[in-house]
């Protein structure tokens, strides 16, 4: 018996690995320069598809889990900005600039909305919803570690 549960730590990470969960921690920068890569992309896609945004991210962390099991927090992001000149050309121009940062990007038509959404290699989510009234970009920061 003792044998068995000496290998079911590795059983256990054996079969997280066959289901192709990732055992990765955070990123190798301090938690204020993952939140400013964070604030960069939000604020660089902002530019990109242009006009005014009213940002309204909240301040307050939500808590994540990071493999195997380490409590951690992220930050939300919500912003709200006019509807772009050119709705298809806008998300061309971020689905781009994300692909250049090294996401994954996926995008679908959802009613008369165009959504981009990307996922880097930290685990931020970026989501932009552009349509010829609104345009909304939300977003969760990389899952850091709490102290």
């Amino acid at each position: 018996m003792r044998t068995a549960a000496r290998f079911a730590p590795l059983a256990a990470l054996a079969l997280l690995g066959l289901s192709g969960c990732a055992l990765e921690g955070p990123s190798e920068v301090t938690d204020a320069e993952a939140r400013e890569r964070f604030v960069a992309v939000l604020d660089a896609t902002q530019r990109t598809v242009g006009g005014s945004w009213q940002i309204d991210d909240d301040p307050t962390p939500r808590e994540c889990t990071i493999p195997l099991w380490v409590t951690g927090e992220r930050f939300p992001a919500l912003r709200v900005g006019d509807a772009p000149r050119d709705v298809q050309r806008a998300a061309d121009a971020v689905e781009q600039s994300w692909l250049d940062d090294g996401m994954t990007v996926e995008r679908q038509t959802v009613g008369d909305v165009l959504e981009v959404s990307a996922t880097s290699e930290h685990g931020e989510v970026f989501i932009l919803r552009l349509s010829d009234s609104a345009a909304t970009l939300q977003g969760e920061s990389e899952c850091r570690p709490v102290d």
